[in-house]
């Protein structure tokens, strides 16, 4: 288990890296539109809320990002984000940048339910709870977004190592070797479903009993 939890944390810095430099794209992007609307006199009130909302959940980004860098977590940015950035995707189901936007926020759900887990079970159920919500929706509404395969394994681990509801977590285990048999992860998930829910010593025991 070490060894997935560890492919799984670099496969979720990987996946955050990738997303900054689209993002920041369409931060550019949304800058330009919300200035022109508002200097050309284009008086569309709903553009404008878009236009606002947009640039709030990327601010919000860009601390979550620059504290990340100095190795820094600010608990309560990170819980505006999600919540702006759920607003934004619901709202604006449409827009390319929703999606990606909701993805990284299912992402810092998932790590706040793992870091809350001992110290706050409440808001750990809730956010992993959310976490899971959010990936579902990803798959109902962008099944061809590139990180459906992800959302798939991270309910997987949700379920997993934060719920520790093993029996659902055996389902999206499955589903994701099913979908992706030739996968790297899917092979390591083969051997490691041999082992899901049970204890170290368990584990122990059935090596010693062979």
């Amino acid at each position: 288990m070490i060894l997935l939890q560890e492919k799984q944390n670099r496969n979720i810095n990987q996946n955050i890296i990738n997303m900054k430099s689209k993002l920041w794209i369409y931060f550019a992007i949304i800058a330009f539109i919300f200035a022109t609307s508002c200097s050309g006199g284009l008086n569309n009130k709903l553009l404008q809320e878009k236009g606002e909302l947009q640039a709030t959940v990327l601010q919000l980004l860009q601390q979550i990002d620059s504290l990340g860098n100095m190795g820094e977590y600010n608990l309560a940015i990170t819980k505006d984000y999600i919540a702006k950035a759920e607003q934004f995707g619901n709202t604006y189901p449409e827009d390319p940048m929703s999606v990606e936007l909701l993805y990284k926020a299912g992402l810092l759900s998932m790590r706040i339910a793992q870091a809350q887990a001992f110290e706050n079970p409440e808001g750990t159920t809730l956010y992993a709870q959310k976490a899971l919500t959010i990936f579902d929706d990803i798959q109902k509404v962008y099944p061809e977004f590139n990180g459906v395969k992800n959302c798939i394994f991270y309910k997987g681990v949700i379920y997993d190592d934060i719920l520790h509801d093993y029996e659902n977590a055996e389902i999206y285990y499955r589903t994701f070797i099913a979908r992706y048999p030739t996968d790297s992860l899917a092979i390591n998930l083969e051997s490691y479903l041999q082992h899901l829910g049970k204890t170290p010593e368990e584990i122990m025991a059935e090596f010693e009993g062979k």
